[in-house]
């Protein structure tokens, strides 16, 4: 079968009937949840994959039940994983733009429930509490956003399992908090109950797979588990990779890689815990046997007409760029960086990936753009709709033409990464950007730091890494290229330990090196021990370069 073949045996129809199907109820470590993967595991099995069922320990956390008054009045409301329960928290309203929390005066702050705007994020929340803030009230959209406060990426550890915010915190409408704006301006008090369940559980993990005998795989990714219905965050990447499978099956004789559907839960109440727990189970496999990472999530959105903005790492840029033009005829793709979001739980083991979503929504203006803007990529778009993430993320919400669409982009993209003699990745790409990063932090660091050694390594890097991929044939290419990506990836996505996942906080390219960021503002004992530091990080990133030049020798 060719790639024309493929793409054309994508069927709307059958994707939005896998929508349904997948759509039990409201999927968070429940009844409905184990409903919906016994549906996915028939519908792998239909296609013809080999299919099993992991579980791992993970911890979640589901928001059960909440209740906000002030002035007199009920407000409907919702309260977020990870957060603490409160039993009748009383307490002065004081409002207080998103714009201005961080500058907020603590003294207007203590003892009081801060209402803000946008959506609930935990380092509005942090913020806020350490200056004396009791509870927090979100106006979040038209209707109200469901989001997880914490900034632990996957299960916690010793080190981290403190580190949740010690508040509760509840969301509004926008129509309600304009209500409760003018209540916070008459110095009304707002009271507010929480419940919300947080536990270690089994989190289900399905993987269903066509093998190759070099042992070697493309990912395709995704979470199942949902906010209420969840038809498009995220039934459409599962009904994507269902369909995948079905007409991958007759192209087996041509690939020279095998794929790997893997399908978790703990993604929306676990901070990323079912991917984190998947990496950390087959951290080894990953690093030695996984091409690429293939990640879908949200897809085929009603009037989702902006398909410029999907992230991709510099490797896959061109795959993402071929793949968006093959499918779908875009040939202005932009791209992003990924930030810390969508499951990348696995630039540890140095896999490379492409895509999240490959569709979103027009800009627009109003309360809740702010908002949106920060949240995904890189802020040129509307985000995924004012359905997401809210009790309005039903199957009418998505088109079936544009579901379709976006699930042949990743056809596209799967083909190549399969079949090409020649894996479709770009390492020189990827080294370049790394140099190119490494420059700037030079540049911004003026002077304090010698970065002379790590910038030769990187030159004699490049010049060996060009002429071994020009002499290598197709096998000894894509080898050369697995090897340096794994290893070049952590360098420029991991601050920590590879075998560690950080923070689910934005964090600059490099981010080992962000403290560079400091040192203007630093007094002079604080600045020379960010420069103890960063040295020992410059160090760090110098035997890195060294060892993927060890691995092209």
């Amino acid at each position: 079968m060719s790639l024309e073949s493929v793409l054309k045996n994508i069927d709307a129809d059958r994707l939005m009937q896998t929508v349904k199907a997948v759509c039990t109820g409201e999927r968070l470590s429940n009844e409905a949840e184990k409903a919906s993967f016994a549906v996915m595991k028939q519908l792998f099995e239909d296609a013809g994959a080999a299919v099993r069922m992991e579980y791992h320990r993970g911890y979640v956390s589901t928001p059960d039940a909440a209740a906000l008054t002030a002035g007199g009045r009920a407000f409907d409301c919702r309260t977020h994983p990870m957060t603490p329960s409160a039993d009748r928290l009383e307490a002065p309203l004081v409002y207080v733009p998103l714009r201005e929390t961080a500058s907020a005066d603590p003294n207007a702050l203590a003892g009081r429930i801060v209402l803000t705007d946008g959506l609930a994020m935990e380092p509005v929340v942090r913020t806020l509490s350490e200056k004396g803030a009791v509870g927090v009230i979100f106006i979040t959209g038209l209707f109200i956003h469901n989001m997880i406060i914490s900034r632990v990426w996957g299960s916690p550890t010793p080190e981290t399992m403190h580190d949740y915010v010690s508040v509760p915190v509840v969301s509004v409408s926008m129509s309600d908090g304009e209500v409760l704006r003018k209540e916070a301006a008459r110095g009304a008090s707002a009271c507010v109950s929480t419940t919300v369940t947080s536990r270690w559980t089994d989190i289900p993990c399905l993987v269903a797979e066509y093998r190759h005998p070099s042992g070697n795989f493309v990912m395709v990714t995704g979470h199942n588990d949902s906010w209420h219905l969840g038809a498009m965050d995220n039934a459409s990447g599962n009904a994507c990779a269902i369909e995948l499978a079905r007409v991958f099956k007759s192209v087996l004789p041509r690939m020279k890689r095998g794929v790997r559907f893997v399908i978790w839960s703990g993604h929306s109440h676990g901070r990323y815990a079912g991917s984190t727990a998947y990496c950390d189970a087959h951290f080894e496999e990953l690093w030695q046997h996984c091409i690429l990472n293939i990640n879908a999530d949200c897809l085929g959105g009603q009037c989702a007409s902006v398909m410029t903005e999907s992230p991709a790492m510099a490797s896959t840029a061109d795959l993402a760029r071929t793949a968006l033009r093959e499918a779908a005829g875009v040939t202005d793709w932009i791209g992003c960086r990924y930030s810390r979001s969508c499951d990348q739980s696995f630039w540890g083991p140095g896999v490379p990936s492409v895509f999240s979503q490959v569709s979103e929504q027009p800009p627009f203006e109003g309360a809740a753009a702010e908002a949106f803007k920060l949240m995904f990529g890189s802020g040129r778009s509307g985000g995924f709709g004012w359905w997401w993430h809210s009790v309005e993320d039903t199957p009418d919400k998505l088109d079936p033409e544009l579901l379709k669409r976006d699930v042949t982009v990743f056809a596209s993209a799967l083909w190549h990464a399969l079949c090409d003699e020649r894996l479709p990745l770009d390492a020189e790409a990827e080294l370049r950007e790394f140099t190119a990063l490494c420059r700037d932090w030079e540049k911004q660091a003026d002077g304090a730091l010698d970065f002379s050694v790590l910038m030769k390594r990187l030159d004699v890097l490049r010049r060996r890494l060009a002429d071994a991929l020009q002499q290598a044939d197709a096998d000894r290419a894509n080898d050369i290229t697995h090897r340096v990506l794994r290893a070049l990836i952590p360098l420029s996505y991991v601050e920590g330990s590879i075998f560690f996942h950080d923070e689910a906080l934005r964090q600059p390219p490099v981010p080992m090196l962000r403290d560079i960021g400091r040192l203007a503002g630093a007094d002079p004992h604080l600045r020379e021990c960010l420069l103890v530091k960063l040295r020992r990080e410059i160090n760090r990133l110098i035997l890195g370069t060294d060892l993927i030049l060890t691995e092209l020798s």
